[in-house]
């Protein structure tokens, strides 16, 4: 996504493609503090306080990609509105900013990390992949996977088990918890759709309760992105909800057992897109 990117180098700069988006009535603005891999050279201090505080005068949001706990620490003094990723680590410093700066939210996904681990649902893969993921991309995330190596392996499980914790910490402290970034994005075999249930039942591995999962899934996350009518059934808000088989509260991957779907008060023709999804795939 870097072509769709600002590239930013002066704070006068920053200041103005910030002005910019607000004349353009955008809400939220994301930005790296990251050298992605040592490609870039990341955001600075003075330009990322630009933004944000240029953001902040116009009433925007500000998201921002830094996993690393030092940068997340200065991002928190700073006034970070939402980190749109799990930090790498966390430590009794950072619970204590997050406790300074209440209105502060994360954004988790763990898809990525714990299938290395963990993916029950792959082998075989589960009705709800077959249905709506081609054979093609089932086998070659299949395969990648079995490829590991005892090593790769071992150092998955260590960076599963540090989020795992850090993700305890954070829920722990009361800190605004949401869900759903890259959670089938660029990064290559992540199940569009299917990877919201893996976030959730990654979630409840990692030491929430389903109950909290689920209010981070619907509520929290339509709060985090100023989304009014959405998250929530209630009077005013829109008719967005799906009817389950089974108690998601009993077990978190209940929810996938999916009976009806409901698009703003009308009942989705979930066999009508099954049976869509079937010949297209049998074409190609």
């Amino acid at each position: 996504m870097r072509h769709a990117a600002y590239v930013v180098t002066t704070v006068e700069g920053a200041r103005a493609d910030v002005q910019e988006l607000a004349q353009r009535k955008v809400p939220l603005i994301k930005m790296w503090v990251d050298t992605r891999g040592g490609t870039i050279k990341t955001l600075t201090p003075d330009l990322y306080g630009a933004i944000l505080d240029e953001a902040h005068k116009h009433g925007m949001c500000v998201a921002v990609h830094a996993t690393p706990p030092s940068d997340a620490k200065n991002l928190l003094r700073a006034g970070i509105d939402v980190f749109g990723h799990m930090i790498s680590d966390v430590d009794d410093e950072l619970v204590a900013l997050f406790k300074q700066h209440p209105n502060t939210a994360i954004l988790l996904a763990l898809s990525a990390p714990r299938r290395v681990v963990s993916a029950p649902w792959l082998n075989p893969p589960h009705p709800l992949i077959r249905e709506t993921v081609s054979p093609a991309q089932i086998k070659r995330l299949q395969d990648r996977l079995a490829a590991q190596t005892p090593e790769e392996s071992a150092q998955a499980r260590q960076a599963w088990d540090r989020l795992a914790r850090g993700v305890r910490l954070l829920a722990a402290a009361g800190v605004k918890i949401g869900v759903g970034t890259d959670g089938g994005g660029q990064t290559g075999d992540q199940f569009v759709g299917w990877t919201m249930h893996a976030e959730l039942e990654n979630m409840v591995a990692a030491g929430m309760t389903p109950a909290q999962v689920l209010v981070a899934a619907t509520r929290n996350s339509a709060e985090i992105l100023g989304l009014a009518d959405l998250g929530m059934v209630a009077p005013g808000k829109s008719a967005d909800f799906v009817v389950l088989d089974a108690n998601p509260l009993d077990d978190i991957t209940n929810t996938r057992r999916i009976s009806k779907v409901f698009l703003r008060g009308h009942e989705v023709d979930r066999a009508r897109f099954r049976a869509g999804w079937g010949t297209a795939t049998a074409s190609n």
